[in-house]
């Protein structure tokens, strides 16, 4: 067993080579992908906006299939204010007249060529060029008119009808990167001014696209990681929230909420473990579960490190797969980050939890006592009354969650005749007789003054 220690001190160096390594298996799962990268007009005039530029297209470049949508709010109110013309919002909705409809496509005109300009200059650096990679824009949205709400009429304020996502498939099967602004047109020949959000989620439906993600400047206090489920209790707070759900509800499988003022926010999002936003799963981005054959290499990634420290039992590949079916582990976004397993002894009332781990980056976060709840309640459901761990570092860990110290002569007989006396390991045990039950040591203060998981 071992706690957790201070993290320690990485150098540039270190640094680097760890992003490469965390990087690598997300560059090739990106890969062929189709994401959704939406950007308010504010970001545009950001000072980190060209390191934003360039990094969209490192991300092309390594094979993401990329549909870029930006606002224009900040743009049209310039423009009006300018020309000393009033600015007209209902409920954060602009009413677009005439005037305003000439300054909204002043400012699409203006932010899409700067838009594309950028990009074709990073896209043509040494060290990203290629000559597949192009920006296109075009007529690719349909649009109605927003009508008349409560009494109001919002003249050119419109809506998106259609994505026509066949088009842009087109351009992105060409390896082109695809621009789309916040104007449409009806078939009647009239122009709609559009919010830049709905045309990011529209195009993201349509296009049944693998990742949304929104740059803002706005914080907004949400978790790292929500569910679905969890999405929803905060929608009456958030006003982006309710079409983002129904996003996640029709297809989309995630969506991302990043902080424009983080240098390589996109980077960071996409390939590494945590990201640096908030991202809303349609499913469950960590989850428990059983261990299969597949997941084999990544426990022993995981396991390794501890067992030539000395402080697990080394285990072979092939006793690995002789013993899979007796594991569990945690996966976070594909990657196994915690895992345990549960022997049967020479007493059927007794089961061993062994082989307990969670990565070092991820203790602290009641992953060990979602595991340890887990492997007592698959205990129970086999009939046993009490659990057995051997650990050398961590008897406290298992102490504060129930487990007394045993003795050698208590151990069963195959466990007895195993015992290595040079590891000298704690016996514990601990009563499974009430499920419902909670020990004292196991309360919430105790979990907020230690909660550093352990691995034995």
């Amino acid at each position: 067993m071992w706690f957790d220690e201070p993290p320690m001190k990485h150098d540039s160096t270190q640094r680097n080579t760890t992003f490469l390594r965390e990087a690598a298996p997300y560059i090739h799962h990106h890969r062929g992908k189709t994401f959704i990268v939406a950007f308010a007009g504010e970001i545009i005039t950001a000072s980190l906006f060209h390191q934003i530029i360039q990094d969209l297209a490192i991300i092309s470049s390594l094979g993401v299939k990329l549909v870029l949508v930006h606002g224009t709010r900040p743009q049209i109110d310039e423009r009006l204010r300018q020309k000393n013309t009033p600015i007209h919002l209902h409920d954060g909705i602009r009413i677009t007249d005439h005037k305003a409809l000439l300054a909204a496509q002043e400012a699409v005109g203006f932010l899409g060529i700067r838009i594309e300009s950028l990009l074709a200059y990073a896209l043509n650096q040494p060290t990203i060029s290629t000559d597949s990679l192009s920006v296109i824009s075009g007529n690719f949205i349909t649009a109605r008119p927003f009508g008349i709400h409560a009494g109001i009429d919002y003249g050119y304020t419109g809506r998106v009808r259609r994505i026509h996502h066949q088009n842009i498939q087109q351009q992105l099967d060409r390896h082109n990167i695809v621009l789309l602004s916040p104007i449409g047109y009806s078939p009647t020949g009239e122009t709609y001014n559009l919010h830049y959000e709905e045309v990011a989620i529209a195009a993201a439906k349509s296009l049944k696209a693998d990742k949304l993600m929104f740059l803002s400047h706005q914080p907004l206090n949400l978790p790292r990681e929500l569910t679905l489920d969890e999405a929803k209790t905060h929608a009456s707070q958030i006003a982006l929230l309710p079409p983002l759900i129904s996003a996640l509800e029709t297809g989309v499988d995630r969506i991302h909420l990043l902080d424009a003022d983080i240098d390589g926010a996109l980077l960071l999002e996409l390939y590494t473990r945590d990201g640096v936003g908030t991202m809303i799963a349609a499913e469950q981005f960590e989850s428990l579960r059983k261990a299969d054959i597949e997941d084999i290499s990544g426990i022993l990634n995981l396991i390794r490190p501890l067992e030539n420290t000395g402080m697990l039992i080394k285990r072979s590949r092939e006793q690995l797969e002789l013993e899979i079916g007796n594991f569990h582990i945690i996966t976070r976004d594909q990657q196994i980050i915690a895992c345990t397993a549960l022997y049967d002894t020479d007493d059927p009332q007794l089961g061993e939890l062994a082989c307990f781990v969670v990565h070092p980056h991820y203790r602290g976060g009641r992953r060990g006592d979602m595991l340890l709840k887990h492997i007592t309640q698959l205990a129970q459901t086999q009939h046993k009354n009490r659990l057995l761990v051997l650990t050398t570092q961590t008897a406290d860990w298992f102490r504060e969650r129930g487990f007394r110290k045993g003795t050698i002569e208590a151990l069963p007989a195959n466990k007895k005749s195993l015992y290595n006396y040079q590891r000298n390991s704690q016996i514990l045990f601990k009563d499974l007789v009430n499920p419902n039950s909670q020990n004292p040591s196991e309360s919430k203060t105790r979990f907020a003054t230690n909660d550093q998981e352990s691995t034995c």
